[in-house]
């Protein structure tokens, strides 16, 4: 009898220690399946009232219900700004638009011999809904020649210093022909010019700041870049090598059936160093890929502009542009990419490594002339040219 009731409570105890295990097995289990996913990640982006900033928006609405991940997007007024703390390791990415080409090639701002050539990587590109100048509807600028003598927007340390350069030069003029009015950011911008304080913005055809402008007692004009214009493109493209030209039939007072003649390009472009994991570079294309139908329901802005096939095709255009290798290692195992993209891959890397080395040797010679860090940024921008007479693939 005791024995039978030793064994009963031995098989008893057995039993239990078994389910334990299978729980313990369970919850640790299912732990790592719910922690394989980063709790937060930190983005820096462009101003409040900016497209990429709506955009990134519903990006995180629909991440974190997907993933349970929380999509920080802190908004700073010019690019530099912008790269700086992912520089330093605070955010993981940054989305942008031109400034990603200057800061790759190290050109520009990114002359300074504090930057040079950055190694950046792309985990997603959206692309720009077309990049258009702007004023009053009852300017009487109506193309960019009439730019001459009119007040325009120069912001410190941001690529839109560019993008006004490109269509003061779309008109054939140079800044001496305009008048430069410094605005703190891309949000002041077009308030700037609803308030009076300048004749002309530059922004997205689907930017809030478009239609604050378009409902504005003033209205909204476009002032586009015709496609035609070989001479004025092939200006704009000099000073903006990623731009190419674009009819935006969406946006802020496009009627249906109308097209505004625009540039457009990888806008945003969610962008990584070649440092970042390959896991978390994973998982943030896996992730934007994923939500895509929630984001497409939800704008269609992201709807039109979001998808995968046009990520995947405007890195062809986008000038230098590199998928880091955790991405690419996405696209691979859902069956997307395609092989002859590998060698535009080492391509663009070998171009890279070129540029790393040239900057290294072009820091010692400056050391040895004694070149003052004033002066660096011409010394380098001679030597880079020297080099690398085309652009990039």
């Amino acid at each position: 009898m005791l024995a039978n009731q030793i064994k009963r409570g031995s098989f008893f105890l057995i039993v239990t220690v078994l389910l334990c295990i299978v729980a313990l097995f369970f919850n640790v289990s299912t732990g790592l399946a719910q922690s394989k996913y980063p709790d937060m990640i930190k983005l820096m982006t462009y101003d409040i009232g900016s497209t990429a900033y709506v955009m990134y928006g519903f990006v995180g609405e629909a991440m974190v219900k997907r993933f349970g991940t929380r999509l920080r997007a802190i908004p700073v007024g010019n690019d530099i700004g912008r790269m700086i703390p992912v520089r330093a390791g605070q955010a993981q990415f940054a989305g942008q638009g031109g400034d990603a080409y200057y800061a790759a090639e190290g050109l520009d701002r990114y002359a300074d011999i504090s930057w040079g050539p950055q190694p950046l990587r792309a985990v997603w590109h959206g692309q720009q809904p077309g990049t258009v100048g702007m004023v009053r509807r009852n300017s009487d600028i109506k193309t960019c020649a009439d730019l001459k003598g009119k007040r325009v927007p120069f912001i410190p340390g941001s690529v839109f210093i560019k993008y006004v350069e490109a269509w003061l030069a779309f008109g054939n003029l140079t800044w001496d022909d305009a008048v430069k009015v410094e605005i703190p950011s891309f949000g002041a911008m077009h308030r700037a010019v609803i308030a009076g304080k300048t004749d002309f913005a530059i922004g997205a055809v689907t930017s809030p700041a478009a239609h604050e402008l378009s409902s504005s007692p003033y209205g909204i004009r476009y002032i586009e870049l015709p496609a035609s214009n070989k001479e004025g493109w092939a200006r704009v493209q000099k000073i903006q090598p990623y731009l190419f030209p674009y009819k935006a039939t969406y946006g802020a007072a496009i009627s249906e059936g109308k097209y505004v003649e625009v540039a457009s390009n990888a806008y945003p472009s969610t962008i990584c160093y070649d440092s970042l994991d390959e896991d978390t570079a994973y998982f943030m294309t896996k992730a934007i890929n994923e939500c895509y139908p929630a984001m497409a329901e939800a704008s269609e802005t992201m709807k039109r502009f979001w998808d995968l096939e046009k990520c995947l095709s405007i890195n062809l255009v986008n000038r230098g542009g590199i998928f880091h290798r955790g991405s690419v290692r996405y696209f691979k195992e859902i069956g997307v990419w395609k092989p002859e993209w590998d060698q535009l891959q080492e391509k663009r890397l070998e171009r890279q490594r070129r540029l790393k080395e040239l900057w290294e040797n072009t820091m010692e010679e400056a050391q040895e002339k004694k070149v003052k860090a004033k002066d660096y940024a011409d010394f380098w921008l001679k030597k880079h040219d020297e080099v690398f007479k085309g652009l990039p693939d």
